[in-house]
């Protein structure tokens, strides 16, 4: 009899039931509300978990290792609901982590005896989703910003900016002029991922940029740094819209505020970055993180060193 009892005692709390996730839930951002978490943090969190508590209560599941290994396999597919095609990489490293946190508080309250996702491989991220600009085509969304664009010098100093600094959508529409030093090349980034902040620099190119856009619309220190076409604050969704009209008029496919973070990450490895300044200026937290552009810029190095080695070449001409 004792034996059953403790063998039911370990099955109700190796997963959460339908009610018992949704207070788990509610507890778990509470905890983090007290703990700092940004808005923006928040938000995902509340967002995701709805998502799985859904996906779940649809077809009957549990949350435990085999309803959430149905999750990982149906969201993977793009098949979980509500997706509307197949997640990126590290998206599904995203929400893997996300749940994994969530499983590890509901062990330290005692909901659960262990944390499920602990078995539940982290998909592993690949670097095939990193494509850096050409030459060329940073040169050909430098000469479309300027030319015949309603905001020549913002969008200009947009493009300089995004190149140079590496900073998210999010984190450049929340800069106000405070926060940049001209000057100085640098900006203060206060709305970094996970409520963190960060400085990051930029070079002289940037600095005159921002210097012609700013003379050309003069700012109060509290405005945003850049304002959209309706003289309010840029926001995501505007700067996504921005790139994407600047990339058609280039003639340059896959235009988007993140693609100018890889491309800044590559292209200072490249130039002979420390990878580690590199993870600081992109605010990563784990060097794993980062390790995807090393290899990335190593690679390229490699390549360049086929037809470019100094001591091969010198020895073609001396034949």
């Amino acid at each position: 009899m004792k034996n059953k009892r403790s063998a039911l005692q370990e099955l109700q709390t190796a997963s959460l039931g339908h009610d018992s996730l949704k207070e788990a839930v509610s507890g778990w951002l509470l905890s983090g509300e007290i703990a700092g978490w940004s808005p923006k943090t928040l938000d995902d969190r509340r967002i995701w978990m709805g998502r799985v508590r859904e996906f779940l209560e649809a077809r009957e599941l549990v949350f435990d290792v085999n309803g959430l290994r149905a999750y990982f396999a149906a969201y993977q597919r793009g098949a979980d609901g509500r997706s509307m095609r197949l997640p990126r990489p590290a998206s599904v490293k995203h929400v893997h982590s996300l749940l994994s946190a969530f499983g590890s508080w509901c062990v330290e309250e005692g909901l659960l005896d262990s944390n499920p996702m602990k078995r539940i491989p982290a998909p592993t991220l690949r670097d095939d989703g990193i494509e850096p600009y050409a030459d060329e085509e940073l040169n050909a969304l430098l000469r479309a910003a300027k030319d015949g664009q309603k905001n020549a010098e913002r969008n200009t100093a947009i493009v300089h900016f995004l190149a140079d600094t590496a900073v998210r959508a999010s984190e450049m529409c929340a800069l106000t002029l405070d926060d940049v030093s001209v000057g100085a090349g640098t900006a203060q980034v206060r709305c970094g991922k996970g409520g963190k902040s960060r400085q990051v620099a930029f070079g002289k190119a940037t600095a005159m940029a921002l210097y012609r856009y700013l003379r050309a619309e003069p700012h109060d220190g509290s405005d945003p740094l850049f304002l959209s076409e309706r003289g309010g604050p840029m926001t995501v969704g505007s700067l996504f819209q921005l790139c994407k009209r600047l990339g058609r008029a280039a003639g340059v496919r896959g235009v988007h505020p993140h693609r100018f973070r890889h491309d800044a990450a590559v292209r200072l490895l490249r130039n002979g970055a420390h990878a580690f300044g590199v993870m600081n200026l992109l605010g990563h937290t784990r060097v794993q993180t980062t390790q995807v552009y090393v290899k990335l810029a190593e690679a390229d190095v490699r390549e360049m060193y086929r037809t470019a080695s100094p001591m091969d070449n010198l020895r073609k001409k001396g034949r």
